[in-house]
């Protein structure tokens, strides 16, 4: 019988709400995946005034690099919206139903 094989990530769930640029950013979960350098990925939830998105995941390698990543992903939904609307979202599965 073989010894048992280190587990593929570390799982740890936290609800968190950050506020950036006036949308509420939700991280889910984060995993630590098991790579010989650190890297982590995120499950991420954006809502700003009534649309949500849907649920996507950010890798990053630290915090820094998280803030800059979810920037990023606020200002291109908060371009979507502007752009396309809330209702061509809806018909492309970017925002919730």
């Amino acid at each position: 019988m073989s010894a048992p094989q280190k587990p593929v990530l570390d799982l740890t769930i936290l609800p968190i709400d950050v506020e950036i640029e006036r949308c509420i950013v939700s991280l889910l979960e984060v995993a630590k995946l098991n790579l010989p350098w650190n890297e982590y990925l995120v499950s991420v939830q954006i809502r700003c005034g009534d649309a949500s998105s849907q649920i996507f995941h950010v890798s990053y390698r630290d915090s820094r690099e998280l803030m800059t990543k979810l920037r990023f992903e606020v200002a291109k939904f908060k371009y979507l919206l502007y752009v396309l609307g809330r209702d061509r979202l809806r018909q492309l599965g970017i925002i919730k139903q």
